[in-house]
Parts: structure tokens; C-alpha cells; sequence
């Protein structure tokens, strides 16, 4: 009958036993490790006592994070995992001196029985859309499928704080797209331009350097920045030699904020980006293209999908009728509204799927609206399959959702687009037959009847152009990228 080693066990061992006697509370657990058959094997014996591992796991109270602290043949190993609070990460506070804080300075880079420590990537976002975040979240998700337990991944968001001045004016990104998307439009293109946008990052950046210097502690291998403003902010603060890379998510047309001469590398959604990037000064060998980045997830249900009726019958809708799904993009768009009732008002029997997004007052207005054929959802983590069993995708030109779409062969009826960044979007899709443009309700209740009264072999070959225009790898993509300049 096996045991379960004892503190004394690890008598030999000067550090692990240094540990235990300072930390009598400490509970010891064994580690199964390969054995010379390559079999499991548990416990201690002395040959294999340099190979053993003992994990000890700390619990602090209230905002405190766990941290694990590996021992073997006197190396430790410290490593912070972020708490989380519902969907939202939450940083960990770091302790600033005793026993833990000693191990952190000094032992950032050591190996645990004889196995690298997983490298820290860090990726800059801010929630001004949902974009950045899905984005980041995305290439997260596909580096951790592809490199498990090799990355550690922190996606930090120095912009929540509103207490700076970069905090208030991102608290002020969705009421003024969503009710005054003009105004945004003035903002946009009157910081366009270079001295604008040197002064503006200066002016931001007071607030942000503190949190960003403090997001680098430890040492991250790699920096990569998924938000305009964050790029030439995190010049100033970034320890000499750690990568620094700039992800864009804009499709098309991009800020100038975007363009940061002094990246390491620059990822572009598209040719017309790269082309962008090099009028801008940006040196041809620093970019490289990789599509607009979309959750693994998307593969996944890709790769199961069968055929529509299958998909709509999983989730309990009619199996043959004609699908749209009426997208907000993350936080949700009023006018959703106004495109739902025109389609469900309209003679075409049509079953409409509409994401309201994180805007759960628009969600509640579309369900007390109680439309026949209407189907309202929130914010959901089934949008692939919510895409695969729709035929045609209506949205606003965010570039997010334009990829989701594409990637699931949806074509695109594009009912508006926020002033600067998105007005390429909507030539990009129409030039190209990937979808149109429909800005009024009655526009797009004749494109989807115009539509649907085609012949079947035309829907299928839009659909099939549609398909073709996508990249559903691009999030593995990027990794791969970030891989390579992580790894130096």
C-alpha cells in the first residue's frame, strides 16, 4: 500500500526543508512523474529524489491571489494566477515585502524540476468596444490550445481606472458612438493627425505609465498591444529587450495611433492595412499579416457544422424557415430595434435572430415589442452557432462581426458604421460582393426579400464568396507571431 510522503521525507532537501520548518502549516502533496517504463509512479525514493516535486498552494483571504511555489533540488518557482469576479479579470495584488515578495524578486526565472516556468505574456486592451478585448481574448484562447502550460497569458485593461484621465474618456466611447456618433467622428479625424497624436498620448499617458510599470512587474516576455492609445505609452515603460508588438483591430482604415514606428512588429488584418502601414513610415520587414483575429471556438463549430437545418434544430428554431441574425456587436446598438420590427412587420416569413449584446435595456425593449418570429438573446458565447444557422448576418461595419460573419458564410447587410475606422469596411464589402449597404429599415427589408427570392445556386455562391473572404485561423496566426518574439 502506497503512503503519502511525509515533511520528513524531504529532510535531504535544504530548501524544501528550510521551507516547511519556516511554514509548519504547509500541507505536502505528491506529484506523479514518468517513471523509467514511462509508467506513474508516486512517492519519494531516494534515486528519485532530485526529480520529485512538492507543490505547496497558499490561499490568501479576500484579494489576494494563489500562489504556487514549487520546490526541487533547492529551486523555487513563483507563480500568480489573476482571480476572477464574475467575467471581468481582476488584477492581483502583489505582496510588497515578507517571504513571498523575497521569492519573487529572486526567483523569477528559475525551473521547476527540471521544466521551464510557463512564459508571461502581457496584452494590453481597453473595453472601448468589444473588440479589443475579443480580440485579445481570442489569440489568449489559441495560444493556449496550442502551447499548454508553455504561456501565461495576462490581459490588462490600465484604462478601467476612471480616476485618469485616459479612464474618462473611454467611460465616454460608448454613449457618445451610440448616441453621437458625428461628434466621434469630428474627435476622430481631428486627431489624425501626427502632432495631434503625439500631443494627445502625452497628454493620456501621465496616468497610464504608473499602471503600466506596475502590469510589468514581473517580467514579461513579450508586451503586445491590442488598443491605439496603448502603443506609444508603453514605449516609455517597457524594460529594455522585452518584444514589443502592436495587434490592430481595425480591418481597413486605422488611426494614425495605430502606426508605432518603433514597434518590434506590427500585425495588419489586411493587405489594404500592410499597404496603410507602409505609407506611414513603417519599415516593410516589421509587419506582417495575419487577418482579424476571431475565438477558437469559431474553428471549432465550423469544423462540426453538418448543414443549417441541424444547427436550427439544436436550438429550437423552425428547420426550414429563412434565418437572419440581427447582430449589435458586444454592447448592443438602439437601432436594432427599429431593424427588427421593420423585418417582423414586413410579409417576408422570416425568423429573426436578434443579439442585443451587453445592452440588456435593449434586450428588454425587444422582448416587451414581443415581435412574431422574433427571437431575442443577450449576450451570448454561442455566436458560432447562432451564425452557422442563419442565412444572411445584418450588422453595424464593426470589424469584429464582419469577421464572424464571413467566417460562418453569412452575407453582410451592413446598416451603418461608426465615422473613421469603419467607413472602409462598408466599400470593402460591397466592392468586393461580400454584402450591402443598407442604412434605413426599408432598405434592408428590400435587400433581405432581394435576396431570398434569388435562386438557390446564387445564395449558395454568395455564401461560398463569403466563406472564401474569411480567416478562421487568424488568432493561431497571431499566436504563432507572438511565439516567435517571445521565444527571441
Amino acid at each position: 500500500m502506497r503512503t503519502r510522503p511525509s515533511r520528513e521525507d524531504f529532510g535531504r532537501d535544504a530548501a524544501a526543508a528550510q521551507l516547511l520548518a519556516d511554514r509548519p502549516h504547509i500541507d505536502v502533496h505528491p506529484t506523479v512523474f514518468a517513471g523509467p517504463e514511462g509508467g506513474d509512479r508516486r512517492g519519494v525514493q531516494a534515486d528519485d529524489r532530485k526529480r520529485f516535486q512538492l507543490s505547496v498552494s497558499f490561499w490568501f483571504a479576500c484579494r489576494h491571489p494563489i500562489v504556487a511555489v514549487c520546490v526541487a533540488r533547492g529551486q523555487l518557482r513563483i507563480r500568480t494566477s489573476s482571480l476572477r469576479t464574475g467575467s471581468k479579470a481582476v488584477r492581483p495584488t502583489r505582496p510588497s515585502s515578507g517571504f513571498l515578495a523575497t521569492l519573487a524578486r529572486s526567483q523569477t526565472s528559475l525551473q521547476c524540476a527540471g521544466v521551464a516556468s510557463p512564459k508571461r505574456l502581457l496584452f494590453l486592451f481597453s473595453d472601448t468596444g468589444a473588440g479589443h478585448r475579443a480580440a485579445a481574448e481570442a489569440v489568449a484562447a489559441a495560444l493556449a490550445r496550442r502551447y499548454p502550460d508553455a504561456f501565461q497569458v495576462e490581459l490588462f485593461d490600465p484604462m478601467r481606472d476612471h480616476t485618469v484621465l485616459a479612464g474618462r474618456l473611454t467611460a465616454l466611447y460608448g454613449p457618445i458612438t451610440r448616441r453621437l456618433p458625428f461628434l466621434w467622428g469630428a474627435a476622430y479625424h481631428a486627431t489624425n493627425l501626427q502632432p495631434t497624436v503625439r500631443l494627445f498620448q502625452h497628454a493620456i499617458g501621465r496616468g497610464l505609465r504608473r499602471k503600466l510599470r506596475q502590469a510589468l512587474d514581473p517580467r514579461p516576455a513579450l508586451v503586445a498591444s491590442f488598443h491605439p492609445l496603448l502603443n506609444h505609452v508603453a514605449v516609455d515603460v517597457i524594460p529594455h529587450g522585452v518584444p514589443r508588438v502592436t495587434v490592430i483591430t481595425d480591418w481597413i482604415n486605422f488611426h494614425k495611433a495605430w502606426t508605432d514606428l518603433t514597434a518590434d512588429c506590427i500585425v495588419c488584418p489586411s493587405d489594404a492595412a500592410v499597404e496603410l502601414c507602409r505609407r506611414r513610415g513603417v519599415p516593410a520587414d516589421r509587419l506582417v499579416k495575419a487577418g482579424l483575429p476571431i475565438h477558437p471556438r469559431f474553428q471549432d463549430a465550423i469544423g462540426q457544422f453538418t448543414d443549417k437545418r441541424s444547427m436550427r434544430l439544436k436550438l429550437r428554431l423552425r428547420p426550414h424557415a429563412p434565418t437572419v441574425l440581427l447582430a449589435g456587436g458586444g454592447d448592443g446598438t438602439e437601432p436594432l430595434r427599429k431593424y427588427a420590427a421593420a423585418l417582423a412587420r414586413s410579409p417576408l416569413d422570416v425568423q429573426v435572430l436578434a443579439v442585443a449584446g451587453r445592452n440588456q435595456a435593449l434586450a428588454e425593449h425587444l422582448r416587451e415589442d414581443n415581435h412574431a418570429g422574433v427571437h431575442v438573446f443577450g449576450f451570448v458565447d454561442n455566436m458560432p452557432e447562432l451564425l452557422l444557422a442563419s442565412d444572411l448576418l445584418v450588422t453595424r461595419a464593426g470589424p469584429g462581426m464582419i469577421a464572424e460573419g464571413l467566417a460562418c458564410g453569412c452575407p453582410l447587410l451592413l446598416t451603418g458604421y461608426l465615422p473613421g475606422q469603419e467607413e472602409g469596411n462598408v466599400k470593402e464589402v460591397v466592392d468586393r460582393g461580400l454584402g450591402r449597404f443598407v442604412p434605413r429599415p426599408n432598405d434592408l427589408v428590400a435587400a433581405v426579400s432581394a435576396w431570398f427570392a434569388a435562386p438557390q445556386a446564387q445564395r449558395f455562391e454568395d455564401a461560398q464568396k463569403v466563406r472564401a473572404a474569411a480567416n478562421p485561423d487568424a488568432a493561431f496566426q497571431v499566436a504563432e507571431v507572438l511565439v516567435r518574439l517571445a521565444d527571441g
